[in-house]
Parts: structure tokens; C-alpha cells; sequence
């Protein structure tokens, strides 16, 4: 008979014969990226237990050589039982830890669907809270940390949202309980000994083991983030992190990466539809219109080359944007224009007048910049996707997603920047742009829209596009 051993981090499988265990390393494997046989063999001491090649192309295998199972996965293990006919006995044996007395420090007019997570996260404890952005994750992470006044560990993938996060909580709790790790925190900030540390996924992999047996709460911001090698680390580290909450506002990933996230954390506690946030004036109503891109023909271009001359460099393109953005100020809409490269947000914001432009990297979100638009000086912020998830710009009230490229979670959490709900301002604009003047181009923009219709709402597609 197989047992399978629920733990905080792992499931441990005992008593599985060989053939089971040859099997579920096949089953709960994740396609790499084409390398060469040591290349591959070198990640096998990082997520993986295991690295084989299959019809040539290397796979990453997420049970470990001892039979350990991300506990993620355990559903998955049991089911793969279940299929090749095998008996299995489930035992969780986690141990949770000393009841403590809530801090009652957060206090908020709470929304009924924020009392209803709540209530989830005190009966499991650990799990998934699939929130769109706007729904106030930040504060219903607050809420959990109050209830449980645990020491916690906060995860969030960049230092913009770390720091955004760290003002928050400190706010509720003070300065006194909430620390700061990431490469722009004080000295004073980073007092890992206090209850709550808010740290980028790279600066929390940096401390010891012995630190993270102190934590007893896991909080994953932006979730869909986990599929990544640094967040297999973190759940291996935080071996005594018996409540665990991932928020995400996108619960989805692309391809294989599913189930390399679903390692970290499976189970859904609560999903709050978009249409519930529009219908109770949480979120403004999204209104897509895709545009149509006349330009020449880029026909047998390789991709690279096409994205260069037909996106980054599109006179007609850039044309159509400048005038939109123009427009959109000029009636007095305070709007962002999203590139996928900095060098493409520098020409556009040359080309759009009085445009605030984000330059740099992930570093200067913390400048003047973005402040200076959401504190009402400019109408138009031109940067990269990197401003596109988790940063808080509630005075934009239209996006002209200029990036172009595949449906992604990337391009998903950008067409939320303008839909946080503020009086006067009821509807979000989201404008993209129907690339027909190549093939993969225009196979992108589809896949865009097919993407956003099915999570968000239906697209004006606005007709005459073409080469």
C-alpha cells in the first residue's frame, strides 16, 4: 500500500514500487528550454529531482530522487494512484502552530466578499485566492496576518510592489512589526527578527535556513510568478510555514508552466469573478477596442526582425499611438502607453508631447515619475511592462497597450492598470491594435483578443485594418 505523507513544503510517497515512481516522475514533468545534455543536467539541483530527454528535448521532472512531491501536487499523486489501479492512504502531517491572540491592528469597511476569503483562510489555512487586480489583495493579506499574528514571510516579485506593500502594512501594524528586504531598503528597514518581512522572491532565497524555520506564514504575492526555480526554492525553505496564501489576480499560466505553478500551491479557496468587481462598482467597466494598423507589408521577415521594424519602429504605428495618446489628454483622460522595450517607450514618449516617461528598469518606478502622474502633473505615462502589474496608477483612466506580442498574464495584468474604480471615473479605456502586416503579428493580435474576450469582456475590433 502507497502512503502519501502531507508535509508543509513536500509529499513524501512511501511504499511505492518502482515502476509508480518511474511513472509519476514522467507524469509531473515540466518541458525545458532546448539546451545541451550538461546545461540541463546542471538544473536538475534546482526545482528538479530529475532531468531526462525525450524525443530529444530535455525535461525537468518535479519529484525529487527521495520520492518527495512539491505539496502542491499531492492531488495529483494521489489521482496518478488512483489511475494505475494502486491503493493509497493520505495523511496530512503538518502541525500547526501555537494558537496566538489576533493583533487587531487592520480595520477596514470590509466588502462581502472580502469577509468570505476571510473566512475561507481561517477554516484551510492555506491555498489560493484568485482576486483580479483592484480587489484589495494587499488588505485581505493584511486581515490574515492580523488574525493569525504570525511571524510571516510576504513574498512579492518586485521591489516596486515590496515597497508599496511595506507602507501598507505598516501602516496597520507600524513600523515596530514590518521589515523590508530588497535591494532599495534602509538599513533600518531590514530587521528580518520582526514579525512581518516584506522581501523580493531574490532577497528572500538569500537568507538562512535557520531564519526561515522561524516563519510560520507564507503570503506569495502576484502567484503566477511561482512557476520560477527561486519560488520552488522558497516552498523547499519555508519547511515550517504551515499557513500558506498565494494571491494572484491571474490565475493562469501559459503551456506546461501550470503545473510548476500548481507545485508551490493548487488548492482555490475563493475566486471572485471580474463581473461581480464591475457590477458592485469595485472596478470601472473595461471597454476594449482593438485598432486597425495600416503599414507595409513585413511578409517572411524572421520574428525578431518584424517586431523591430513592425512595432518598435512603425512609423504609421507609432503614428497611430502619438495621435491617440494626444487625443486621450487632450479630453482631459489621464492615460498610459505600455512598451515592451525601453527603447521603444523613449521614442514614443519624444513623439508624444508633455508625456512623462518611465526610464530605466524596475529601479525607477521608485522615482519621481510615476508619482508625478498619479499626483496629476502630465496626462500620459509612457513606460515599459514593467509598470504594467501591481503598481498602483488609479488616476489612469485609459491604456494604449502598445507592446504587442502573445496573450500573457503580462499582457492581462496591463489591461488592468486603468480599471481601478475613483469617482468620476466609471469606465476604463483599453486600447490595442490589430497588427495585420505579418504573419505572426497578426496571429499575436488574435490570440489578444481571443484572450481578453474570454477573461474580461468583449473587443471592438474596429474595421480597415490591413497592409
Amino acid at each position: 500500500m502507497i502512503v502519501v505523507l502531507r508535509g508543509n513544503s513536500f509529499a513524501e510517497v512511501r511504499g511505492a514500487p518502482a515502476a509508480f515512481l518511474a511513472n509519476l516522475r514522467t507524469h509531473l514533468a515540466v518541458p525545458l528550454e532546448p539546451t545541451n545534455d550538461a546545461a540541463a543536467q546542471a538544473r536538475a539541483e534546482s526545482r528538479f529531482g530529475k532531468v531526462f530527454f525525450y524525443e530529444g528535448a530535455p525535461w525537468g521532472s518535479l519529484v525529487r530522487d527521495d520520492g518527495r512531491v512539491p505539496a502542491g501536487l499531492t492531488a495529483h499523486v494521489l489521482a496518478l494512484a488512483q489511475h494505475y489501479g494502486l491503493h493509497a492512504e493520505y495523511r496530512d502531517v503538518r502541525a500547526p502552530p501555537e494558537e496566538q491572540y489576533p493583533l487587531h491592528a487592520v480595520r477596514a469597511k470590509w466588502r462581502e466578499y472580502q469577509d468570505a476569503v476571510q473566512r475561507k483562510i481561517v477554516v484551510y489555512g492555506s491555498g489560493v485566492i484568485d482576486a483580479p487586480p483592484r480587489s484589495g489583495k494587499t488588505l485581505m493579506a493584511a486581515r490574515a496576518i492580523d488574525a493569525h499574528a504570525q511571524p510571516t514571510i510576504y513574498i512579492a516579485p518586485s521591489v516596486q510592489i515590496v515597497r508599496q506593500t511595506y507602507e501598507v502594512f505598516c501602516s496597520h501594524f507600524g513600523e515596530d512589526l514590518v521589515a523590508r528586504l530588497d535591494g532599495e531598503a534602509r538599513p533600518e528597514q531590514r530587521d528580518v527578527s520582526k514579525l512581518i518581512v516584506v522581501s523580493t522572491s531574490a532577497s528572500a532565497v538569500r537568507q538562512p535556513p535557520e531564519w526561515w524555520a522561524t516563519r510560520r506564514m507564507l503570503i506569495l504575492d502576484e502567484f503566477h510568478h511561482s512557476a520560477a526555480e527561486t519560488y520552488h526554492r522558497i516552498n523547499e525553505l519555508a519547511c515550517n510555514a504551515y499557513y500558506r496564501l498565494a494571491f494572484t489576480g491571474t490565475h493562469f499560466r501559459s503551456g506546461a508552466d501550470e503545473l510548476a505553478m500548481q507545485a508551490v500551491a493548487s488548492q482555490v479557496l475563493y475566486q471572485i469573478p471580474i463581473s461581480y468587481l464591475v457590477q458592485h462598482g469595485y472596478l470601472a467597466a473595461p471597454r476594449i477596442v482593438q485598432l486597425p494598423v495600416r503599414a507595409p507589408s513585413l511578409a517572411g521577415l524572421p520574428w525578431e526582425d518584424a517586431y523591430q521594424q513592425g512595432i518598435v519602429e512603425c512609423d504609421a504605428r507609432n503614428e497611430a499611438i502619438t495621435k491617440l495618446a494626444c487625443g486621450l489628454a487632450d479630453n482631459g483622460i489621464p492615460t498610459i502607453v505600455l512598451t515592451k522595450r525601453r527603447v521603444h517607450a523613449d521614442l514614443l514618449g519624444d513623439r508624444i508631447p508633455e508625456s512623462v516617461v518611465v526610464k530605466g528598469g524596475e529601479g525607477a518606478l521608485t522615482s519621481s515619475a510615476v508619482k508625478a502622474f498619479c499626483d496629476g502633473r502630465g496626462y500620459v505615462l509612457v513606460g515599459t511592462s514593467v509598470i504594467g502589474e501591481g503598481v498602483d496608477v488609479p488616476r489612469a483612466a485609459a491604456l494604449v497597450y502598445a507592446s504587442a506580442g502573445d496573450a500573457s498574464v503580462g499582457m492581462m495584468q496591463s489591461y488592468f492598470r486603468p480599471l481601478t474604480a475613483r469617482d468620476g471615473k466609471s469606465v476604463g479605456l483599453i486600447y490595442d491594435f490589430d497588427d495585420r502586416h505579418h504573419g505572426t503579428l497578426r496571429k499575436h493580435a488574435a490570440s489578444r483578443r481571443t484572450f481578453a474576450e474570454s477573461y474580461i469582456g468583449t473587443t471592438v475590433v474596429v474595421p480597415g485594418g490591413g497592409a
